[in-house]
């Protein structure tokens, strides 16, 4: 082999090793970067929140109170009274009302319960708005994590695939130059050699594993959810009684049907990966955190969207409450 070939082969690895060093600087940055948005970061501070102030109130079955409340609220709104803790005030509005007479204006005392009313119905307003925000934040952390790892695996994939077109274009080039110089013997050695180089990078690209990011999530608003413990410890108790009591009788609540949906929706997961790789690993969605791949990260996000549309759903609720307030002249 001439000098010439040697220049060309010594150029060839030169430039490759530029490129081999290059990409571990960025893999490197990236990596930093994901570490950074895979932080668990969403934490707010509900101490001073109306859940902690005012707290669910269960009607009791069959009482008087419960009869009174039936015959001038619907069940969505009652259901939302409850969980605000209103019951005892919409008792005592009620019964007011009922006093008073047609046309008759509206007493000091009434006014002020209604006041108070629609001021804890404001306050329950915030208690919504900081649960949905912490579960906002969680997904669009699991969705920003689960991009850049998509992102690292497109760039591992492009970098392979370059690598390959080099091999195969110094393969040819290089033999080119040896048969030029009337040596297709060792010509034909360089063509094995690249088609070698080629073939094994493609079959390392099948066997390569996804990539990976430690992501921990210690205010979890899955795991509540998951295990249904009786007081929740990331939800206020107002939300936490609209999630785990049923919308009506006969029926789950949404805690429930959102267990049931996530229990699917993992199964399939699970099953996926065990068609691919022959191994179930089964991630704690529902722990502290755990090592995840952008598929993973992509499941967790759609079980927090749906949670934040059950939660952001409760002020529907809380507008047929207030509706059915201020409308006294429509009872049921």
């Amino acid at each position: 082999m001439n000098a010439t070939n040697v220049y060309f082969i010594r150029t060839t690895a030169i430039g490759l090793l530029c490129a081999a060093v290059s990409g571990c600087l960025s893999t490197r940055q990236a990596s930093s970067t994901l570490s950074r948005v895979a932080t668990d970061n969403c934490v707010i501070d509900s101490s001073g929140t109306s859940g902690y102030v005012f707290h669910p109130v269960n009607l009791i079955p069959r009482s008087p109170e419960d009869s009174l409340l039936r015959h001038r609220y619907g069940e969505r709104g009652l259901r939302m009274a409850q969980a605000v803790g209103l019951t005892s005030l919409l008792v005592q509005i009620t019964r007011l009302e009922q006093r008073q007479q047609s046309g008759q204006q509206a007493s000091t005392e009434y006014l002020t319960l209604r006041q108070k009313l629609t001021d804890q119905l404001q306050l329950a307003n915030f208690d919504i708005a900081t649960a949905a925000a912490l579960v906002d934040c969680d997904t669009k952390r699991a969705t920003l994590t689960a991009t850049l790892l998509t992102r690292r695996e497109n760039v591992r994939e492009k970098r392979m695939t370059i690598s390959a077109i080099t091999i195969g274009a110094v393969a040819i080039i290089g033999a080119s130059l040896l048969n030029l110089h009337e040596q297709p013997h060792t010509a034909d050695w360089f063509h094995i050699a690249g088609g070698i180089g080629e073939g094994g990078l493609g079959v390392l690209a099948l066997r390569q594993k996804p990539p990976k990011a430690e992501y921990t999530h210690l205010h979890n608003p899955l795991r509540d959810i998951w295990y249904q413990p009786k007081t929740s410890t990331v939800f206020p108790p107002l939300v936490w009684y609209y999630l785990t009591h049923p919308k009506s009788a006969g029926s789950p609540s949404v805690a429930e049907a959102l267990r049931n949906r996530w229990d699917v929706l993992i199964s399939l997961n699970a099953d996926a990966k065990k068609a691919r790789t022959h191994a179930r690993r089964e991630v704690e969605y529902f722990g502290d955190g755990d090592t995840y791949t952008a598929e993973e990260l992509t499941v967790r996000a759609a079980m927090l969207g749906q949670l934040e549309t059950e939660i952001r759903l409760m002020n529907n609720d809380l507008t047929i409450l207030l509706n059915e307030i201020v409308r006294p002249e429509a009872p049921r």
